[in-house]
């Protein structure tokens, strides 16, 4: 690392969670954010200016020219992916890409070739792998304290906000993708194990009646080669009187013992305002000193940096990535088939 300039890093993508890379990138002391891009000139301009990035950028051939840009992250919408990255590897930049990796095999098998070819890191940013309720779960499985693992059940879900509201792109993506893909990859990492078989339904017509193309839900059985069962639930018809705008909740069964995670509806911090009634925020944001940052979101986001400075071990890898969407994609084409899939 040269010891008179930092290693500069650009975030492509400047919505919610490209906001929270630029913060993350901007409060590490060892590295430099060089830019952001946007396709929107007025918001990349505005992220830059407040996280105190050199420059901006609207198209993200121009950002990758940079030569004092060594890692980008890539947080544009879930089906936006795949050329951004293909680019960023051909042009030897390391990569941080939010999940899913992209929104169809081939893509992600395309992804997968060009970070191999080219040389460079690639990390899949897969947030609940440093959730402190998902890394307890984790520690105990691997503990052996409740035994073989026989059947677990997941569910991520969103209400209608926001796939109406916060996202401008719900109709290209779906609850599968945007929120299953966290489903898939958690219980893939709690136990250490592959899945080899998925039957799975879906429904539409909630959502498509109040202006978004997609589905209403997907429910998926995943059995895993070790012999573990899962049920994964995914839904973006919450009513929006729900108490969080998500719902994210595990229960693992094993031979010995149970193991249950509630990282929504936990009550910690139970909010009553205005006539209604929310939980707080405990987890993905947490209390610092005004030079660090603390939560399971930042910290993930930080590790890419350790990757890239330190060479340590990414928190998803590009395999990660692939084989979370290889179960998506088997997913979607049992719920076309109406039959179990075998991945």
């Amino acid at each position: 690392m040269n010891a008179t300039k930092k290693p500069g890093f650009g975030v492509i993508g400047a919505g919610i969670l490209g906001e929270e890379h630029a913060l993350v990138f901007s409060h590490t002391p060892e590295i430099e954010l060089v830019a952001v891009c946007d396709v929107n000139a007025d918001r990349a301009k505005a992220i830059a200016e407040k996280f105190g990035a050199r420059t901006w950028y609207t198209d993200y051939q121009e950002l990758l020219k940079n030569p004092d840009i060594q890692a980008v992250s890539i947080a544009t919408p879930d089906f936006a992916h795949r050329d951004i990255t293909l680019a960023a590897a051909q042009a030897k930049k390391d990569i941080l890409v939010e999940k899913p990796l992209a929104t169809s095999l081939k893509e992600a098998e395309e992804i997968a070739v060009a970070v191999k070819a080219a040389g460079v890191k690639l990390m899949v940013d897969y947030q609940n792998r440093v959730n402190p309720p998902f890394v307890a779960a984790k520690k105990s499985i691997e503990a052996g304290e409740i035994g073989r693992p026989a059947y677990g059940y997941i569910r991520l879900s969103n209400t209608t906000w926001v796939p109406m509201e916060m996202l401008t792109w719900g109709s290209k993506s779906s609850s599968l993708w945007f929120l299953g893909i966290h489903c898939i990859d958690v219980m893939r990492w709690l136990l250490a194990d592959e899945v080899r078989r998925v039957y799975a339904v879906t429904r539409s017509g909630i959502l498509k009646d109040l202006g978004v193309d997609t589905q209403d839900f997907h429910v998926a059985i995943a059995e895993f080669s070790k012999g573990a069962v899962v049920t994964i639930e995914n839904a973006w018809i919450l009513p929006r009187s729900q108490p969080m705008v998500y719902e994210f909740k595990l229960e693992l069964l094993g031979s010995k013992g149970q193991v249950n995670v509630n990282t929504s509806h936990h009550a910690a911090v139970e909010k009553h305002i205005d006539g209604k009634m929310t939980y707080g925020d405990v987890f993905g944001t947490t209390p610092t000193g005004p030079r660090r940052l603390g939560g399971f979101v930042k910290e993930a986001i930080a590790q890419f940096v350790d990757a890239v400075l330190y060479d340590q071990p990414v928190l998803g890898s590009v395999e990660d990535g692939l084989a979370g969407v290889r179960v998506a994609d088997a997913i979607e084409r049992s719920e076309a088939s109406g039959q179990p899939v075998d991945l």
